[in-house]
C-alpha cells in the first residue's frame, strides 16, 4: 500500500485538465474564472462625489464660516452640469458627477442653511475633498479579474460592473453515482433480513452538491460481473464515475476486475489509511473513476480526501487540497500505529484557536455516530497516544462552515 501523501500526488497528478465553457452570468456563481477580464471603462467614470452636500470652488472657502449662493442640483445619474462661478455651490448627492469648475464638496452634515437659495458652510474646504477623480479606481483596459479567480458575490459584482453578461468558466465535471451490492435496497424499501438501504448514495450525492456538482444517482448494482460491467460503461458517460463498494478483495468484489477488462487506467488500488484502505482510482481518457468503500465512514471520508481535492483541481481551482488547521486536543486518543488515521471530531473556535473533542463510534459502517463530527483528527502513521493539551492538525469538515461553530 501506498501512503496517503502519495495517494494524492498520484491522483492529482493524473486529473484531466478543466475544460473552458462560456456561460452567462447568472450561472457562474462559484465557478473559476479561465480567463481574466479587461475593464472596459474607468471606474468611475467620471469625476463623483463621496457625499451628500454641496459642490464648491475651494478658493470660496478657504476659511470658515463663509456663505455661498445656491445656483442648481445634481443628483447621482443626472446629465446636467450647473455652472458655478465665485461665490456659488450646487446642491449634490453621494455618486453624482461633481460640476468642471468644483473641485470639492463639504459634505451636508457641515452646511447651514441660511435661506432656500444661500447657504453657510460651516468648516473651510480643500481642493480634492470628498471627489473621486475619474479612473481613480480603474481605468480601461486594466485587469478587472484574473483568470483562476473563484466567482463569489463580490467577484460577480465585478464582472456586471464591466459588462460581463456571458463569462468563461472552467466547466464542472457531470457525475454518476453508483452503489453495489445484493444486501443494498432503495430507501424507500424496509430492509429484510441481511439487507441495509442505500445511504451511501444519497450521502455522496449531498458531498457532491457541497461542490456544485450535478450528480445523477443511478440503480444499485448487483453483484455479478456482467452488471457491474454494464453499470461502469454507463457510468463512464459522465465525467465522474462515483462507485461504492465492490472494491475490496472479496469473492463478491468484481469492481477492480471489470476495471481491467475495459482498460481503465488505475492510478492507485488501496492507501495506508484509515477509514478508507481499499480505495481505488482510475481513468480512462478524460473520465475519472473513483471506487469508494461500501462502509458509509470510509465511503463518506475519502470522499473528503481524494474526490474533493482531485475535482477542486479540475474545476480550476489553484488551492485543491483543504488547508491545515491545528487545534488543543481536548482529551487523550490512542492509535494503533501503522496506517494514517482521520478520526471524527469536534472542533469549536473558542477565542482564538481550535479545541478538538475526539468523537468516538462504532466503527467505519456507524455512519449516526460519525455525524456528530465536524471535522476529522489526522493521526499521523507512527502515532501511539496523542495526550489532552496537545495541539493536532485538522480537516474542517463542510458542515462546520455551514454550522457557524464558533
Amino acid at each position: 500500500m501506498i501512503s496517503y501523501e502519495q495517494a494524492l500526488e498520484k491522483l492529482l497528478a493524473d486529473v484531466p485538465q478543466p475544460k473552458i465553457v462560456r456561460v452567462p452570468l447568472e450561472a457562474a456563481r462559484g465557478k473559476v474564472l479561465a480567463c481574466s477580464v479587461l475593464a472596459d471603462l474607468d471606474l468611475p467614470p467620471f469625476r463623483k462625489s463621496f457625499v451628500d452636500g454641496y459642490a464648491v470652488r475651494s478658493q470660496d472657502a478657504p476659511r470658515a464660516p463663509v456663505q455661498l449662493q445656491v445656483v442648481g442640483t445634481v443628483a447621482a445619474g443626472s446629465q446636467d452640469q450647473p455652472k458655478i462661478g465665485p461665490g456659488q455651490t450646487v446642491q449634490i448627492m453621494t455618486g453624482a458627477p461633481v460640476p468642471p469648475e468644483a473641485d470639492a464638496v463639504q459634505m451636508v452634515e457641515k452646511v447651514r442653511q441660511v435661506k432656500p437659495d444661500l447657504v453657510e458652510l460651516q468648516e473651510p474646504v480643500t481642493s480634492g475633498q470628498h471627489i473621486a477623480d475619474q479612473a481613480n479606481e480603474m481605468k480601461v483596459g486594466d485587469i478587472a479579474l484574473t483568470q483562476g479567480s473563484v466567482i463569489n458575490s463580490s467577484e460577480l459584482g465585478v464582472l456586471a460592473t464591466f459588462g460581463q453578461s456571458e463569462v468563461e468558466i472552467y466547466d464542472f465535471p457531470k457525475v454518476a453515482i453508483m452503489t453495489t451490492g445484493d444486501e443494498i435496497v432503495d430507501i424507500a424499501e424496509k430492509p429484510g433480513f441481511s439487507q441495509i438501504r442505500n445511504s451511501n448514495a444519497f450521502m455522496l450525492w449531498s458531498q457532491c452538491a457541497d461542490l456544485n456538482l450535478e450528480a445523477t444517482v443511478f440503480p444499485v448494482v448487483p453483484d455479478n460481473p456482467d452488471s457491474t460491467k454494464k453499470a461502469i460503461l454507463k457510468g463512464l458517460e459522465c465525467d465522474l464515475l462515483l462507485l461504492t463498494g465492490g472494491v475490496s478483495m472479496g469473492k463478491y468484489d468484481y469492481v477492480h476486475q471489470v476495471l481491467g477488462q475495459l482498460d481503465i487506467d488505475i492510478c492507485f488500488h488501496k492507501a495506508a489509511i484509515k477509514p478508507g484502505k481499499p480505495l481505488l482510482v482510475g481513468r480512462k481518457a478524460d473520465r475519472m473513476i473513483f471506487g469508494l468503500p461500501g462502509n458509509p465512514v470510509s465511503a463518506f471520508v475519502t470522499f473528503e480526501l481524494f474526490v474533493r481535492p482531485a475535482v477542486r483541481q479540475w474545476m480550476g481551482f489553484s488551492a485543491p487540497n483543504a488547508p491545515k488547521v491545528f487545534g488543543r486536543l481536548l482529551e487523550a486518543v490512542r492509535h494503533k500505529p501503522g496506517k494514517k488515521f482521520f478520526k471524527p471530531a469536534r472542533a469549536i473556535w473558542i477565542g482564538d484557536s481550535f479545541e478538538v473533542e475526539p468523537i468516538n463510534t462504532k466503527g467505519s459502517a456507524d455512519l449516526t455516530g460519525f455525524s456528530a463530527a465536524n471535522a476529522l483528527l489526522v493521526l499521523a502513521p507512527e502515532v501511539v497516544e496523542l495526550k489532552a493539551g496537545e495541539t493536532v492538525e485538522l480537516i474542517l469538515l463542510n458542515r462546520y462552515f455551514d454550522e457557524g461553530d464558533q
